[in-house]
């Protein structure tokens, strides 16, 4: 007879019942703050955290072992937990592409290595795949985990600290005006920013419940949903008077060594928006310096009459994308040359490998599986398609860097026309 596995896997929506979440949600919830070695809220925060998760769809996956006992603390808990929810995407295209949102990936170091995220992450990307949704995407706390998944990373964040001893002066002309605000008031204004932002920029995810909440400084972090004491606010509004961007910063406190300005969020429609909202925190006296997150190629550095006065001080990847439909992917991105390639594409999860054939034609895509007796011109891994198709990265950087296997002379060439880009993605959500 075989034994019984006592891993037990159960999927299930954020449940409140009488106006309190149910004791799995708040296991659930607990159990992803112990994975980020976060301080473990109390019921109130619970609460809070159950309400945000309904009111993003969210869908929890947890992981039990029914072989552990008291007193581990995973007796009746969970030992991994998942979850996800849905989202939309800007791949450059016309309309925003639907979007599967993975976030709250944790495994108790007592149950690693035994196949329980790979199980689970399969799982879920085959029946995101056969609801119809083209992708899925995160952001990854550790760069080496979800390329075995075939995800991969497409958008790069810059964190940067600017010098404003001097204040920050700008070599192009004022166009717009800020104005302060109440932080309350941006539970008007950011949803519509933010939604209007994501529309125009290649590689952005649409905001979550959580994002405005944190623009009008209801709670801080998820492990401290607590309001934001010291929390300020301001509107950027155009020529004509149109509001066009929000900025949202803290103090750091007259203990800090260098008296600064700490970015939260900031949402632009435009680069004059960006450059002249963080220019209005510039202009506050006593302050030595503003830190923020943003573009790896951010218009502010080159505006400013001193661009050394503008220091990176981290770059790194950001969001990661899971190709699960090639021909939705590849139909929903924009293309200003014409062109016909067919791409062998590598997939360990065999959820789109095979060869596919794209033609572009008066900047109009056509993608389908490429007959049998079809000659390959590149192949590369699912992974790397994703990071192409965004335009992080060009055919021949990829081939490069031994990740892209050109079979002829002109395929690198057709595909770095084909997958040439405007604009250098960006995504500012974190999930």
């Amino acid at each position: 007879m075989s034994e019984k596995n006592p891993i037990r896997i159960e999927r299930f929506g954020p449940e409140i019942i009488e106006g309190a979440p149910s004791s799995r949600t708040n296991d659930f919830n607990i159990a992803i703050s112990r994975g980020f070695h976060e301080r473990a809220q109390e019921a109130e925060g619970l609460a809070v955290l159950a309400q945000i998760h309904v009111a993003d769809g969210s869908e929890f996956t947890a992981v039990y072992d029914d072989d552990v006992v008291v007193p581990s603390w995973h007796a009746g808990k969970p030992v991994a937990t998942y979850a996800a929810y849905p989202g939309t995407l800007n791949l450059g295209g016309k309309e925003l592409l639907p979007a599967h949102q993975i976030t709250a990936v944790t495994v108790s170091p007592t149950h690693r290595r035994r196949g329980i995220l790979r199980s689970v992450i399969t799982e879920d990307l085959q029946a995101a795949q056969a609801n119809g949704l083209p992708v899925a995407i995160l952001t990854a706390s550790e760069a080496t985990i979800y390329g075995r998944f075939g995800f991969g990373a497409v958008t790069e964040r810059a964190s940067f600290a600017l010098t404003t001893a001097r204040g920050a002066n700008q070599r192009g002309p004022v166009t717009g005006n800020v104005i302060a605000v109440d932080p309350a008031e941006l539970e008007i204004w950011a949803p519509e920013l933010f939604a209007a932002a994501h529309a125009k920029t290649l590689g952005s995810v649409s905001h979550s419940r959580f994002d405005i909440g944190n623009s009008t400084g209801i709670w801080e972090e998820f492990d401290s949903l607590t309001p934001i004491k010291n929390l300020r606010a301001a509107l950027h509004l155009d020529a004509r008077g149109e509001v066009d961007g929000f900025i949202t910063y803290e103090f750091s406190g007259w203990k800090a060594k260098t008296p600064a300005l700490s970015i939260g969020q900031l949402s632009a429609l435009n680069g004059a928006a960006r450059r002249e909202l963080i220019g209005y925190l510039a202009a506050h006296d006593l302050i030595e310096e503003i830190t923020g997150r943003g573009p790896v190629d951010d218009v502010l550095r080159s505006a400013l009459v001193n661009p050394r006065d503008y220091k990176v001080t981290r770059v790194g990847d950001h969001l990661w994308m899971r190709i699960l439909d090639v021909p939705a992917v590849l139909g929903a991105r924009s293309y200003t040359n014409d062109g016909k390639i067919s791409l062998g594409v590598r997939d360990d999860l065999s959820l789109v490998n095979g060869v596919w054939e794209l033609s572009v034609e008066n900047s109009v895509p056509q993608v389908r599986r490429a007959p049998a007796d079809k000659s390959v011109d590149a192949t590369l891994d699912v992974r790397d398609l994703a990071t192409l198709v965004m335009g992080m990265r060009t055919a021949t950087h990829l081939e490069q860097a031994g990740l892209l296997n050109a079979h002829h002379g002109q395929a690198l060439e057709i595909l770095d026309l084909l997958f040439s880009t405007t604009a250098t993605p960006y995504c500012q959500a974190d999930f």
